[in-house]
């Protein structure tokens, strides 16, 4: 029953911190939407920018990997079935957080 609890607590934590990282990105796409090419490639060069987008991606996407898993924990009877989708949920959220990572350290060294 703990597992269930810190679950819960964080998946609040994560949807609090993607309320106002959401907001931002909104009106960042806002905005890019008038900058050039030159202007975009600037504005992710910012380690400002890039980390609020970093927080973001990896925040979403811890988010939606506890969701999944609560979802298939709910609804899913077969005990193998759910320990096997469970397994890719999480390697395929922790999949996109690593490639998340190495492209914006990639992209601030180029």
């Amino acid at each position: 029953m703990k597992n269930y609890a810190n679950k819960w607590i964080l998946q609040r934590i994560t949807a609090v911190i993607l309320i106002p990282l959401t907001f931002w990105f909104v009106y960042q796409c806002v905005l890019l939407s008038n900058y050039d090419y030159q202007e975009t490639k600037a504005f992710f060069l910012s380690k400002f920018n890039s980390s609020l987008f970093f927080i973001l991606v990896i925040a979403m996407l811890y988010h939606a990997k506890l969701g999944c898993e609560t979802i298939v924990e709910d609804y899913v009877t077969s005990d193998k079935l759910k320990k096997v989708t469970i397994l890719f949920i999480s390697a395929l959220a922790y999949l996109f957080m690593i490639l998340t990572t190495l492209s914006i350290i990639f992209m601030i060294n180029l």
